[in-house]
């Protein structure tokens, strides 16, 4: 808790001084006092309230970057209102323009950088579509459906990068053309158009277009696989960048060997179907990239042998729970009138 209100202090005062621009201390002061606040009740709650620590965190967070940046409501502060697309396609956008602010910091930051120090903690605290996700009732998961189904998030990358692509590079329709303001802000070092309402900047639609569609996709798979999570491992483009730096994170899930009496709990209640009993008997950290530091394992552990631990170290391969860990191909050896998503016990989540 200390360690992350002091980053975010460090950078709230360093860009502001850096820059010159008092929004970077208003921003990320925000952004640092909501993480320090959920981190800070999770150690006071009992262990079947700890959740709700995580999710004051993801609605602070997540709603302070769907209001107050992706819909610009924060640039209120200073007399105008500037929508920012949040969404992989606005980082694209920004990026191509070859400016370095709003969407590119916040990737760069979030997505990019951070995961090589606190793994994927983005999508266990921050992450607003997982804010609303999690509130929906099918939080055991019964494994994986399949690796293909995992191949989605990377197809939904290429896509989002490529029909940017092809806006900026055959019909001339760049940052420019989607960048907007309700009000005047003089001091600007780049173009902006005025407009007379929030709802003519295309900004704007891009946002909630996509979160629209993003929404829309994860709670349906939610429903359909009985999996809250299931946005997460099979559709979000974010992931591919969140993958790469979580392997090599210096914060991951450790344990103590010698606790563990392999009675799984930890495997049962992981929304991201971890084997993270395996980790523990070869005396690993949980290197997966898969796991979102959302720390379920550590409160429902009765023996308390997990726990965030800090260290150097590599991961390679996902140890991964699947469906068909539980429901053997053969159909000799498939268990009969056991349809639908099931538990790791076997029982039926419908």
């Amino acid at each position: 808790m200390l360690v992350m209100g002091g980053v975010f202090a460090t950078l709230a005062i360093g860009l502001w001084q850096l820059t010159g621009m008092i929004f970077y201390l208003y921003n990320f002061t925000i952004i640092g006092v909501s993480l320090v606040l959920g981190m800070g009740l999770w150690p006071l709650l009992p262990q079947q309230h700890k959740p709700w620590a995580r999710r004051l965190s993801q609605l602070l967070v997540g709603g302070y970057m769907f209001f107050g940046l992706g819909m610009g409501l924060i640039y209120l502060l200073f007399g105008v209102i500037s929508p920012e697309n949040m969404q992989i396609e606005g980082f694209w956008f920004w990026l191509l323009g070859g400016i370095s602010a709003a969407s590119v910091m916040h990737y760069l930051i979030a997505k990019i950088v951070g995961p090589f120090i606190f793994n994927r903690g983005w999508c266990g605290w921050s992450c607003w579509t997982v804010a609303l996700l999690d509130f929906l009732p099918w939080k055991k998961s019964a494994g994986r459906v399949s690796r293909r189904w995992e191949h989605l998030r990377y197809l939904h990358f290429v896509l989002g990068l490529g029909l940017v692509l092809i806006l900026n590079c055959f019909y001339d329709y760049g940052l420019p053309q989607t960048l907007g303001m309700v009000g005047d802000l003089p001091e600007l070092t780049f173009p902006v158009s005025r407009y007379a309402t929030l709802w003519e900047i295309s900004e704007l639609w891009w946002f909630l277009g996509g979160n629209l569609a993003y929404f829309g996709v994860g709670i349906l798979l939610a429903w359909r696989l009985r999996d809250n999570r299931a946005f997460c491992k099979y559709f979000c483009p974010v992931a591919v960048f969140l993958k790469l730096g979580s392997r090599a994170s210096l914060v991951k899930i450790g344990a103590d060997s010698e606790a563990c009496t392999d009675c799984k709990v930890c495997e049962k209640h992981c929304p991201m179907d971890i084997r993270l009993t395996e980790y523990i008997q070869q005396g690993r950290r949980v290197t997966c990239s898969e796991c979102i530091l959302c720390l379920t394992c550590t409160s429902v552990c009765p023996q308390q042998a997990l726990q965030v631990t800090f260290g150097g170290d590599l991961g390679t391969k996902d140890l991964v729970w699947r469906r068909s860990d539980y429901f053997p191909r053969d159909r000799a050896t498939r268990p009969q009138k056991k349809t639908g998503p099931r538990d790791r016990g076997g029982r039926s989540l419908l």
